[in-house]
């Protein structure tokens, strides 16, 4: 995943973050907080950690999209 990508979604992931602790500390359960920021902190970590899943293309699907393309510049 691109740098820029994973910048994003931990931009979003903290500000949607904020608005639900202020959210809960308002009108909610105060409890909760302390939840959410271990959920929060564990999505950005999983974000930066984990790797994206790459897949191998196999002998068949390189056939198959050669015959598309052949077919489409018919």
């Amino acid at each position: 995943m691109p740098i820029k990508i994973k910048i994003s979604l931990t931009i979003y992931i903290i500000i949607v973050a904020i608005l639900v602790i202020f959210y809960e500390k308002l009108l909610g359960e105060p409890n909760l907080i302390y939840t959410l920021i271990f959920v929060a902190t564990l999505m950005i970590i999983g974000i930066w950690i984990f790797p994206e899943v790459v897949t191998k293309k196999t002998t068949a699907e390189i056939e198959e999209n050669q015959s598309e393309k052949e077919e489409s510049n018919n």
